[in-house]
């Protein structure tokens, strides 16, 4: 008996002994294809290697590692579940799980893990915590989708990646990485062809043959993301370059590469931006951007500006704040470019920021996966230029969703457009996506009402019956006009529709007519939007107090909060075309009374510039300084006081005098 099971088990071990070596041989060519970024490939022998042996948590790591690179969260997903479950297995896992987890949309679990990994992981525990936070904020933002709806734009799209649209003469020019010939290039990261630009013509509502650009821009590596001038006689276009490998410094080693590669590779790939011009209706060769140095670093996703004087555009040269950062260049009147400059940390992250676009009203359009967001890219605006911006905000679902999102223009309306995502794609590819308006019905409730201001500063609110609201809307093909008037609480209502712009005029006898305007956000059809309109009566000679009229100490420079409110004075005095006005400013105690009526007359012939600046005719404004001559309270020179009471002294005021 002993002799036969010893001769079974034998056998047994003849038959998994080839298996366990062909399993090493896969492995081991697998290896070779990872450290070569080669995951398409690396993947096949990995998973041959599975079918022959038992699953170790090295080689199930290694799978998942595979589906992460190539951008399949779904994939991803199962196979670092069943990593975490491994003893042993390392906590950044648990990190890479929470990733792909919110890429497929499954907050829940995502933050879960996030949270785990923030135990587990000390060092990175306040960046976990923010991704957890995010995750809530996702799930907030889907729930109260903004008014747009999205559809696929399944004429330019193919079962290849198609992305980073551009408005090119009548149509537009996209990136794409579809098969067109069977001799075509393949792309080891992906398994697909290399990447080219394409051109689609527009035809009324539907689309021409789509054509790739000629070969002096298409080279048989990859050509993409391009961006036109204005005139569509000059195109910036990413390329990649071929450099041979060396030992390179170590500042432009580890993660802050966007090309990554291997030591063993002779040659690696970096990416480079390149321009041409239109001459006689052919594209002249290009030529490279100068400050490209494709044997350190790579540079790429240019866009210009609408005057075509400033480029933006992606690298991960040393010195910025992540992994790729957006930088820009300025032309000369010689054609020559500006050394490229940061455009600042309000933009750029630790993490990836690219597919910079410039809209024509030069607002900032990129993807970032630093700034806290849904999952993969999410596409943010930005107000400002060069390296001077602010308002950085998420554009919320549904532009964004837990995959990537980039590459977003709109049309001439400034409502519809196009842009970029993998959502709907278990395999990770692009598609271009249309966005267009959508009219949700919601309602407008409001409240008319007077602020009477007592001497000693303080005010109260008292509703206005009988407010006569004319209103105008306009929004999508309609023009619609109608009235409403306010009952004895100052209170109307009346329904409203998203991605429309309300004109509502209030008006009554002995009050001065008001005009706000108003885009109400509605995300569902139960929203109720709130509105206040504060009317000023029509009396003569009575002070109205102007709201946030503020100046830095002995200034007397406008604020931009005071700009705002200035702007409704302007508009009052459009409203109120018979009306003329004297424009006071009120100084505290402090200082000498000279120097308080100079500074309180400067301060008011500024605020009262400004209004002229916007049209209003210099006869019906004038400026007055006051200084210090009609304090509000006790607070005289040499009073003990807060600097809330001085506050109530210093104020900017307007009277009707005739």
């Amino acid at each position: 008996m002993k002799t036969f099971i010893a001769t079974v088990f034998f056998l047994f071990a003849l038959v998994l002994s080839p298996l366990a070596s062909w399993a090493q041989e896969d492995t081991k060519q697998a290896d070779k294809h990872f450290d070569d970024f080669e995951y398409a490939l690396a993947l096949k022998g990995y998973q041959s290697a599975l079918e022959k042996n038992q699953p170790t948590l090295e080689l199930v790591e290694k799978i998942a590692h595979c589906y992460r690179f190539m951008n399949q969260p779904k994939n991803a997903a199962f196979w670092y579940r069943q990593v975490i479950g491994f003893a042993g297995s390392a906590p950044v896992n648990l990190f890479y799980f929470a990733e792909a987890s919110k890429q497929n949309g499954d907050y829940l679990t995502a933050k879960r893990h996030y949270l785990l990994f923030a135990e587990r992981e000390p060092a990175r525990r306040d960046e976990a915590l923010q991704f957890a936070k995010g995750c809530d904020w996702a799930m907030a933002w889907i729930d109260r989708p903004m008014a747009f709806e999205i559809t696929q734009e399944q004429a330019l799209n193919s079962t290849y990646a198609d992305f980073s649209p551009v408005f090119y003469q009548d149509g537009l020019v996209f990136s794409s990485d579809r098969l067109t010939s069977n001799d075509q290039k393949v792309y080891g990261w992906t398994g697909t062809p290399y990447l080219q630009l394409y051109y689609a013509p527009r035809l009324d509502n539907n689309w021409g043959a789509i054509k790739p650009l000629d070969n002096t821009i298409n080279t048989e590596y990859h050509n993409a993301t391009a961006t036109f001038s204005e005139s569509f006689q000059e195109v910036f276009f990413t390329r990649t370059k071929q450099v041979k490998n060396r030992v390179l410094p170590e500042e432009v080693q580890g993660a802050n590469v966007w090309q990554k590669f291997s030591k063993n590779d002779k040659f690696i790939n970096r990416l480079e931006i390149y321009s041409a011009t239109l001459k006689n209706g052919k594209w002249q060769e290009p030529v490279p951007f100068a400050f490209n140095k494709g044997e350190s670093y790579s540079m790429g996703h240019p866009a210009l500006s609408q005057d075509g004087n400033l480029l933006y555009f992606v690298s991960d040269m040393p010195g910025g704040y992540g992994q790729t950062d957006i930088y820009f260049s300025e032309r000369r009147p010689d054609g020559s470019w500006t050394d490229p400059k940061n455009v600042g940390p309000e933009i750029n992250t630790p993490g990836k920021e690219v597919f910079p676009v410039i809209n024509k009203d030069g607002k900032l359009y990129f993807s970032s996966d630093g700034h806290i967001g849904m999952g993969g890219l999410d596409i943010f605006s930005a107000v400002g230029n060069k390296n001077a911006w602010k308002q950085v905000e998420n554009l919320y679902y549904p532009f964004n969703s837990p995959r990537d999102d980039f590459g977003l223009i709109y049309e001439k309306d400034g409502k519809n457009g196009f842009f970029s995502s993998n959502r709907d794609s278990d395999v990770g590819s692009d598609n271009i996506f249309r966005f267009a308006p959508k009219f949700i019905p919601c309602k407008l409730a409001g409240v008319t009402f007077v602020r009477i201001t007592s001497k000693n500063g303080t005010s109260t609110s008292s509703p206005v019956e009988g407010v006569t609201l004319s209103v105008q809307a306009t929004g999508g093909d309609t023009l619609k006009s109608f009235q409403v008037t306010s009952n004895a609480k100052g209170e109307f209502l009346f329904e409203v529709e998203a991605n429309t712009l309300y004109t509502i005029k209030g008006s009554k006898r002995g009050y001065l007519n008001q005009t706000i305007h108003v885009a109400p956000d509605c995300r569902k059809v139960t929203d109720t939007v709130s509105m206040e309109m504060v009317l000023n009566r029509d009396t003569p000679n009575k002070a109205i107090v102007l709201e946030n009229i503020y100046y830095d100490l002995d200034k007397y420079d406008l604020r931009a909060e005071s700009i705002a409110e200035l702007d409704k004075v302007v508009a009052m005095l459009q409203d109120n075309p018979t009306i003329r006005i004297e424009l006071g400013s009120h100084t505290d105690s402090r200082q000498t009374m000279k120097y308080n009526q100079l500074l309180s007359q400067m301060r008011a012939a500024t605020a009262v510039k400004y209004i002229l600046s916007k049209g209003i005719n210099p006869k019906r404004v004038i400026a007055k300084g006051y200084g210090e001559t009609k304090l509000r309270n006790k607070c005289t020179d040499g009073a003990t006081c807060s600097e809330e009471e001085h506050q109530l002294n210093r104020r900017t005021e307007f009277k009707i005098l005739r």
